[in-house]
C-alpha cells in the first residue's frame, strides 16, 4: 500500500540529487553564460599588440551544455566547444559570411578561437594563451546574458526545484493509485 508512494519518493529524490550532479559537475562555471568581449589580441607571428576596436562587436558566450554562441562583427557564429581542466577547444564553428568590411576582425576572431588554447579569469577578464605560441586573447566581461528563466537560485536550485516537483508528483500519483482502490 504504501509501497509505491515509498517507491515513487525515492525515485523522485534519485533523480534530483542527479540532476544537482549533473549541473554542478563542471569546473568551469565561472566563465559559463557571460557576454565575454574581445578586446586585447597579442600575437607571436609576427610580433605584435593591438586593441580590438568595439570589443561589443566580438562577443564569446559559453553555454553550459558546450555550445558556444559569437558574434563576429557584423556576423553571427555558433560552435561547440570542450573545456578539460584549464584547457578549452573550439570545434565545429559555423558562420554567416556577410563582408564586414576592410578594417572587420571577424576571421581573425574566429581563425584564433578555433585554434584553442588554455584559460584563466583575472580581474574580471578572460584570458586566452592561444594554442601553438600563437599568441593571446582577453576578453573583457560584458555582464551576464540575459535570461529567460525566473530567479531560481542558479542552475543548482532549479534542478534541486524540478527534483521537488518530480518527487511531489510520484508520491501524488501513488496516493491517487491508493485511493482508487479504495472505492
Amino acid at each position: 500500500m504504501h509501497r509505491r508512494l515509498i517507491v515513487g519518493l525515492v525515485a523522485g529524490l534519485l533523480l534530483a540529487g542527479m540532476l544537482v550532479t549533473t549541473v554542478g559537475a563542471d569546473n568551469h562555471g565561472e566563465i559559463l553564460g557571460i557576454r565575454w568581449q574581445w578586446a586585447e589580441l597579442t600575437e607571436t607571428e609576427p610580433a605584435s599588440q593591438s586593441v580590438v576596436p568595439d570589443p561589443e562587436n566580438y562577443v564569446l558566450v559559453l553555454n553550459a551544455d558546450g555550445s558556444a554562441d559569437l558574434t563576429a562583427d557584423c556576423n553571427d557564429a555558433q560552435a561547440t566547444y570542450t573545456v578539460e581542466g584549464d584547457t578549452i577547444s573550439f570545434d565545429e564553428i559555423s558562420s554567416t559570411m556577410a563582408f564586414c568590411g576592410e578594417d572587420s576582425l571577424d576571421q581573425t576572431f574566429l581563425d584564433k578561437l578555433g585554434m584553442g588554447g588554455t584559460w584563466r579569469v583575472e580581474e574580471e577578464q578572460l584570458i586566452l594563451e592561444l594554442n601553438e605560441g600563437a599568441g593571446t586573447m582577453v576578453f573583457d566581461n560584458g555582464g551576464p546574458v540575459p535570461t529567460l528563466l525566473p530567479e531560481t537560485g542558479g542552475t543548482a536550485g532549479l534542478a534541486l526545484w524540478v527534483g521537488i516537483v518530480l518527487a511531489g508528483l510520484a508520491a501524488s500519483a501513488a496516493g491517487v493509485g491508493l485511493r482508487r482502490r479504495k472505492q
